[in-house]
């Protein structure tokens, strides 16, 4: 029992920090997917979209993903959003970080006019 009690305990919290990953990771996805959608209107600015999944990571993963990046690009058609962090540990091992990193991408909104010119 004194042998097995550790590896038992070991197991569970080996299983209880997949699932603080997992959170995390859900978390930084829907981050970047809030900047994603905040940068692609008509006349979003990179800012706009990096502030939104700042805001998203910053207010959602409070207790699970700790120190969120974000970084933001835009080109003419499209806007990219990646957000990355770390997940908090359970067993306190020294360079044991987990890492989670999560890109969401999707084509900038834009005005386009009717080819058949009528009405219906």
């Amino acid at each position: 029992m004194a042998v097995l009690f550790p590896l038992v305990l070991l197991l569970i919290l080996a299983m209880v920090q997949g699932g603080l990953w997992w959170h995390a990771h859900s978390v930084a996805a829907q981050a970047a997917q809030a900047g994603v959608d905040a940068g692609r209107p008509v006349g979003a600015t990179q800012p706009v979209a990096a502030a939104a999944a700042r805001s998203f990571a910053d207010r959602a993963g409070r207790g699970v993903l700790t120190s969120p990046e974000v970084r933001a690009t835009m080109t003419a058609d499209t806007v990219q959003v990646a957000v990355s962090g770390t997940t908090v540990r359970l067993l306190p091992i020294p360079g044991l970080d987990i890492g989670v990193e999560v890109t969401a991408r999707a084509v900038k909104e834009r005005f386009t006019t009717s080819l058949t010119g009528g009405g219906s």
